[in-house]
């Protein structure tokens, strides 16, 4: 087993249940644009990669017309969305236990850092991370690689090695690989076990306190 020191987490999916305000805000935004509502099963693939990405992808729109989604989208968000959304359960204990043994967290994320820096506040996590890590709301950095690479820089890790992505999509997968960092893919979020294996996941968790026994080798 190796040994991790650096663990990284996704936020959506991953931490918190954050689907209902996600999907909430982007009913809000095609509502605000005259665009029907694609079935329920797209609304669910859009909960996780960059707007930029699913938006182009799961609706077939032209950029123009997402950049004027994304504004109604986040003028919802930030003032009532990101407050729809639990944590999983045992996910604090695995932050206590992690913190008490030394390990260094942070967050890397594809939301927006300013929505980030509201959820993490409001659900009382701050104190558990070294660093937190979010996209840009520009796109300049946005994919998951981007995120993970400015963690590692803030971290001021030196071995990879002694990193441990823990994400729900193919994305968080992607982007850890990219920068020859493993990937925990974790069953309680929005992704498959068919979609894990597919793209590689290093390991997959069934319930948040595997991540210890991971870790911890416990």
């Amino acid at each position: 087993m190796k040994a991790y020191d650096y663990i990284l987490f996704d936020l959506d999916g991953t931490v918190s249940d954050s689907k209902p305000g996600i999907i909430s805000c982007i009913k809000h935004a095609l509502d605000g644009k005259g665009i029907k509502h694609p079935p329920a099963e797209v609304f669910d693939k859009m909960v996780g990669p960059p707007f930029r990405v699913s938006m182009k992808e799961f609706l077939g729109l032209d950029m123009p017309m997402i950049e004027q989604l994304i504004t109604l989208y986040r003028g919802k968000y930030e003032v009532d969305g990101w407050r729809d959304c639990r944590l999983y359960d045992g996910i604090v204990d695995v932050f206590k236990t992690l913190k008490a043994n030394g390990k260094k967290l942070a967050i890397a994320t594809s939301k927006p850092l300013k929505f980030t820096h509201l959820m993490i506040e409001g659900l009382g996590l701050t104190e558990y991370f070294d660093f937190i890590g979010g996209a840009t709301c520009d796109a300049s950095k946005e994919t998951k690689a981007d995120v993970i690479e400015l963690v590692l820089e803030n971290l001021k890790v030196d071995d990879v090695s002694k990193v441990l992505m823990l994400g729900d999509r193919l994305y968080d997968i992607e982007g850890a690989h990219a920068l020859g960092v493993d990937c925990a893919a974790v069953m309680w979020g929005y992704g498959s076990r068919e979609e894990f294996e597919e793209y590689g996941a290093d390991y997959i968790l069934d319930k948040p306190e595997d991540i210890l026994k991971l870790v911890l080798q416990a």
